[in-house]
């Protein structure tokens, strides 16, 4: 199971060191949530990869800032938790509720692992 969900490596050691950080505007009800702008965004391997405006409000704090993507594996939940419009932290949750988190080190780039376990 990727920690990048399939569209993105396979590899759970993907660094953003080619990457740089841009400012992405925050989504908020009532804005139009097509304008890029308003989209969470991942930096690997030197890309950027645009993952669509944020869906869901995970800290309860009245701003959206996960999206979720189905896939063969399971679910990917992409959460952006410091309001920059990049993606921080992943969680995989597979059919059986086997979870695993990983965190983007801002220093190295490096997906290290927080969490993991089984829900229920």
């Amino acid at each position: 199971m990727s920690f990048l969900g399939d569209e993105f490596a396979d590899d759970p050691e993907v660094t953003a060191s080619d990457s740089a950080v841009h400012d992405v505007a925050y989504a908020t009800p009532g804005e139009d949530h097509d304008d890029p702008g308003n989209h969470l965004w991942m930096h690997t391997d030197g890309r950027v990869w645009d993952l669509g405006p944020a869906e869901l409000d995970t800290d309860d704090d009245g701003v959206s800032d996960s999206l979720t993507r189905n896939g063969p594996d399971g679910i990917t939940v992409y959460t952006d938790s410091d309001r920059d419009g990049q993606v921080d932290k992943i969680t995989n949750v597979d059919a059986q509720g086997v979870f695993s988190s990983r965190a983007l080190d801002p220093d190295s780039g490096i997906w290290v692992p927080t969490d993991s376990g089984r829900l229920g």
